[in-house]
């Protein structure tokens, strides 16, 4: 075979190669977030629950360990930052969609995060009425396997 013949078979492998990752990132993204959506569901809802609740103890232990307001505050810390700021008390939740789960990109600053996800959320608040429901997409964190509020 001849050198040119050699390097158009090259170059078109190359190009079957390249047009293959660009199709197979579409499912690929689908697979992941079917095989970590449990988890991802999971976590929010144990948060969601325990902002409703009010449980200030498990509110905290579902931060993030990255964040910067979790390496900013302990738990006393947190507790007296609540105390003067109290949370608005949520009546309902509902998880609408679970997207955008990609790789951490920004290990340099963010060096214990693995993969990041969007959960968007409907919620009501106790003095807003069932009427008034709010739209919130909350950033959750993969830390050491885990999954936290961002």
């Amino acid at each position: 075979m001849s050198g040119k013949k050699i390097t158009i078979i090259f170059c078109a492998v190359a190009a079957l190669f390249a047009a293959g990752l660009l199709i197979w990132d579409v499912p690929r993204g689908k697979v992941e977030i079917l095989l970590e959506k449990s988890a991802i569901e999971k976590a929010a809802l144990t948060y969601l629950k325990a902002e409703k609740e009010g449980d200030l103890k498990q509110i905290y232990a579902l931060l993030a360990p990255s964040s910067a307001y979790r390496q900013a505050h302990s738990y006393d810390s947190y507790l007296k930052d609540i105390a003067n700021y109290p949370p608005v008390k949520i009546n309902t939740y509902k998880i609408v969609d679970i997207y955008r789960l990609r790789d951490n990109d920004n290990r340099d600053n963010y060096p214990g995060v693995d993969k990041l996800v969007q959960v968007e959320v409907d919620v009501t608040f106790a003095d807003s009425g069932e009427e008034s429901v709010y739209n919130y997409s909350f950033t959750f964190l993969k830390e050491k396997g885990n999954w936290y509020k961002g």
